[in-house]
């Protein structure tokens, strides 16, 4: 077999057994820690998303309502201008029928 080392029978010293404790514990701790950055990286993230989210809704729906409001003031006045416009035109027509009607009686009491 070939092999790399130029001490091939070389034994590596082995670990005593509190030491391998000792790295599966600082594992943990770094485990732990990066769980814990994990979680507040989560639900902070989810909280400025909620925010956000909630103050668009809040921005749609205010100006949703101006809109709406803008436009129906100008539904109503459009609605009035046309009404007093139809209430002109009727004026116009009974006035009409009344001269039509009163210079009918005149000529025929001539």
């Amino acid at each position: 077999m070939i092999t790399m080392s130029a001490f091939p029978n070389a034994a590596f010293p082995t670990m005593p057994t509190p030491f391998l404790g000792l790295w599966s514990n600082v594992a943990g701790l770094y485990r732990d820690t990066m769980r814990t950055n994990m979680q507040q990286m989560m639900s902070s993230s989810v909280g400025i998303i909620q925010e956000h989210t909630l103050r668009a809704f809040i921005t749609a729906s205010q100006a949703c309502a101006d809109a709406l409001a803008k436009n129906a003031m100008s539904v109503q006045q459009q609605s009035m201008e046309r009404l007093a416009d139809a209430n002109g035109k009727a004026v116009g027509m009974l006035g009409h029928a009344f001269t039509q009607a009163w210079m009918g009686n005149v000529q025929l009491a001539k």
